[in-house]
């Protein structure tokens, strides 16, 4: 057994699990610890499930173990999990290699056969076995490396400056709209209760717009000189109109209650009208 010859043989091995487990286990618990064990001995492929299947076999044969007991069938039948089984169902049978959970107890942990299991079981049968072939010395511990020195740190990276991006025409532009949105806030309160005082607050309101308009107007460039020409053109009008409007009011003021819902219609009117003037053109 070249590719074992580091660690510990099957037979031992499996003697030595055995004891320190109470003396009773099932082969795919001392399977998995011997795939373990050569792992640590540095061996990823020292042994296969049906080569260990094949120790087991071989040391009941020769009377080191013996059968203790299963599991019941309803935990193979997943039935102590609620599943409940066909009538057909027909469960896998492999006489040839014990089960996982067939449970295997050992009867003497003195035995000299359990060095060479393959040899003595090889023995028993009539067949000559080689000699066995000499330990290997114990390996020296490895010699741990010395630590490697830490990295220099590495220098701080620049911060990166996020230059912001122009703001667009319609950026520059939308304060100016929203000064126009307050003035159309306020010529609606004035339809629910006109007075000159409100006319004179929007027309005032207009004309320092428009005066803004214009002074940012002459230095601008492109799209944005465009957009604020538009305004200045609705500033304008609206200014044009201011005195139809204030004429609207003051013969709803001065109107009787019967002139009063004629005089509201034609204020309407006047207010729709500026309110055309302010408002842009869907699309512009």
């Amino acid at each position: 057994m070249p590719l074992r010859i580091r660690g510990l043989p099957p037979g031992e091995f499996m003697r030595n699990h055995l004891v320190a487990a109470g003396g009773i286990d099932y082969p795919q618990s001392m399977y998995k610890a011997y795939k373990n064990h050569l792992k640590a001995e540095g061996l990823e492929d020292g042994c296969s499930r049906a080569s260990w299947s094949r120790y087991i076999w071989m040391a009941n044969r020769i009377g080191l173990i013996q059968f203790d007991h299963a599991e019941a069938p309803t935990y193979w039948n997943a039935q102590v999990n609620g599943v409940e089984v066909p009538p057909d169902y027909v469960r896998e049978s492999r006489p040839q290699a014990p089960s996982p959970r067939h449970y295997y107890r050992i009867l003497d942990p003195t035995d000299p056969r359990w060095i060479r299991l393959e040899v003595s079981y090889r023995e028993t049968i009539g067949f000559e076995a080689p000699p066995a072939a000499p330990r290997p010395a114990p390996k020296p511990p490895k010699e741990k490396a010395p630590p490697k020195p830490k990295p220099e740190p590495k220098p701080p990276r620049k911060v990166r400056v996020v230059t912001p991006k122009p703001p667009t025409a319609e950026e520059k532009v939308r304060p100016y709209e929203e000064r126009v949105g307050l003035i159309v806030a306020t010529l609606s309160e004035l339809e629910s209760s006109p007075s000159l005082e409100l006319v004179a607050e929007i027309e005032n309101s207009t004309l320092e717009l428009a005066e803004d308009v214009i002074e940012v107007a002459t230095k601008a460039r492109g799209t944005e000189k465009t957009l604020l020409s538009n305004l200045t053109s609705r500033l304008l009008e609206t200014l044009d109109d201011m005195p139809l409007l204030r004429s609207s009011v003051q013969r709803y003021l001065a109107s009787t209650a019967a002139e009063r819902e004629r005089n509201m219609t034609s204020l309407r009117a006047a207010i729709r009208v500026v309110n055309e003037n302010l408002t842009p053109l869907p699309g512009k």
